[in-house]
C-alpha cells in the first residue's frame, strides 16, 4: 500500500489547512510527514498588516492524528516574520497548532476524549507519551470546556457527598442540577462553610426553588442561611437505606444466635431482605418466605420495612403522607425494637423535608447513578492524589453544557 502513496494523497489525508506534505518516512509504526507553509504571508498581531519578510526559521515538530492507524509525526518550519510597519518580529499564529504547543489541536482534543473513559498511564502507554504531557493536554482542555459551560437556572438542587477514601473519611461533596441531570460543582469537603461559599457565589440562587439532600445536619443549616426561601427535601432513598440499615442489623445478628439449620438459610440473604419484594425472582421469593417463616423478630421488621416502601411508592401529597406515617410509626413503637426505633427518631428529626417529598417527589436516583460511575473512574484511576484534577475530570465527564 504505502509503496502507491505519493505527497499530494498525503497532504489530501492529513487536512490540514496550512500545510503541505513535501516528504514523508514510513517506519514501522511510525509515519514522518516534512510539511512545508501553503502561505509565503502572516498577519502581524499588532497592526494587523500581512508581511512577507522571514526573519527566523526553526524547525518544529508536531504530533496528530493517526492515519491508517500509524503515529503521525509532523516536521514544520516555525516561521518568524518581520514587520516593516510595527518594526518588530513576530511569529506566525497556525490554526491547527496553539502557540508553543507539540501537538496540532485536534490531536489534542482526541488525547482530551480518550481521557474522558480511560486511564492517563494507559493512554500515554498507547500513544507513546509521557503521563505528564498526557495531564496536560487533559488539564488545558478541561480547564477551557469548564470555563465556557454556560451558567443555566437551576430550580432543583442535588446536594450529596461522595467518600473518596472511606478509612480516612476524606469526602467531596456533588452539587447537581436535578432537573437537568448534571454536575454543577464538586467542593473539597462537606463542611457548612464551603456550603454556603458556594450558595452565595451562586449567580442565580435566587431561582432554587426546591434543595434535595441527605440526612446531614450542616446541609439543612447552610441552606437556611443561605436559601429560607428553598423547600428543603430529605432524599426518599437515603431514608430507605437507613431502614434497610436496621433490618440488616437485625438480621446480622439474628444470624449469629441461630442454630445451624437456621444460620445456612439467613446466610447470604442481605439482598433479599433489602431488595423491594416487587424485585424479587421467584426462587429470590422462596428464600424470603423460608426466612420469614423461621424468623418472627425478622418478619416483623420486614413487613414494617415494605410497608414504609409502599407508602413512598403509592401516596401521592404531603397530608396523606403524614397520616400513613405516622400510623407506621405507631405499630414500629409496638414492636419497642431499639433499631427501629433509633430509625424512627431519624426520621422525626427529619419530619417535615421527608414529607416535603411528597409534594414534588424529587429524589437523587441520578446522582445516585452518577455517583456509581464516579466510584469507577477513581477505579479505574487507582485514585486521585490531586483534588483539582479529580474536579475536572468530574465536571468534563458529567458537567452540564
Amino acid at each position: 500500500m504505502w509503496e502507491k502513496v505519493s505527497v499530494t494523497s498525503l497532504t489530501r489525508l492529513l487536512d490540514l489547512v496550512e500545510f503541505r506534505v513535501t516528504h514523508f518516512e514510513n517506519r514501522g509504526g511510525d509515519l514522518y510527514l516534512k510539511c512545508e507553509s501553503r502561505f509565503d504571508v502572516a498577519q502581524c498581531p499588532s497592526c494587523k498588516r500581512l508581511s512577507s519578510h522571514i526573519h527566523q526559521r526553526k524547525e518544529r515538530r508536531i504530533r496528530d492524528l493517526r492515519i491508517s492507524g500509524k503515529r503521525v509525526t509532523l516536521y514544520v518550519e516555525s516561521r518568524r516574520f518581520a514587520c516593516d510597519d510595527c518594526e518588530k518580529p513576530f511569529t506566525e499564529s497556525l490554526a491547527s497548532v496553539d502557540a508553543r504547543r507539540r501537538q496540532t489541536r485536534r490531536y489534542e482534543q482526541n488525547i482530551y476524549e480518550q481521557c474522558l473513559h480511560s486511564d492517563r498511564k494507559a493512554i500515554a502507554q498507547g500513544e507513546h507519551l509521557s503521563e505528564s504531557t498526557v495531564k496536560d493536554i487533559f488539564v488545558k482542555w478541561s480547564q477551557k470546556i469548564t470555563r465556557d459551560i454556560p451558567q443555566h437556572r437551576v430550580r432543583i438542587l442535588g446536594i450529596d457527598e461522595l467518600a473518596l477514601k472511606k478509612r480516612h473519611k476524606q469526602y467531596v461533596l456533588i452539587l447537581s442540577d436535578l432537573e437537568r441531570h448534571c454536575i454543577l460543582a464538586v467542593l473539597p469537603d462537606r463542611k457548612k462553610r464551603s456550603l454556603i461559599n458556594w450558595l452565595q457565589a451562586h449567580p442565580n440562587r435566587q431561582d432554587i426553588k426546591v434543595v434535595s439532600t441527605d440526612m446531614w445536619e450542616p446541609y439543612r443549616q447552610a441552606i437556611k442561611t443561605v436559601l429560607p426561601d428553598a423547600q428543603q427535601v430529605a432524599d426518599r432513598f437515603h431514608i430507605m437505606k437507613q431502614l434497610n440499615q436496621r433490618l440488616t442489623q437485625a438480621r446480622r445478628s439474628i444470624q449469629k444466635k441461630a442454630d445451624s439449620e437456621s444460620y445456612t438459610t439467613l446466610k447470604g440473604s442481605r439482598w433479599i431482605l433489602v431488595k423491594a419484594r416487587h424485585d424479587l425472582s421467584s426462587e429470590e421469593e422462596r428464600k424470603l418466605q423460608q426466612i420469614l417463616m423461621i424468623c418472627p423478630e425478622l418478619r416483623v421488621m420486614y413487613l414494617l420495612k415494605e410497608e414504609f416502601r409502599t407508602i413512598c411508592d403509592k401516596v401521592q401529597n404531603r397530608e396523606q403522607a403524614a397520616r400513613f406515617l405516622c400510623a407506621w410509626i405507631c405499630k414500629v413503637k409496638a414492636t419497642n425494637d431499639k433499631r427501629l426505633l433509633k430509625f424512627v427518631k431519624t426520621l422525626t428529626n427529619w419530619w417535615h423535608e421527608f414529607l416535603n417529598y411528597f409534594i414534588e417527589r424529587v429524589t437523587q436516583g441520578f446522582v445516585e447513578g452518577i455517583n456509581n460511575a464516579i466510584r469507577a473512574t477513581i477505579r479505574r484511576a487507582f485514585g486521585f492524589r490531586n483534588f483539582d484534577i479529580f474536579r475536572l475530570q468530574i465536571l468534563a465527564q458529567y458537567g452540564g453544557s
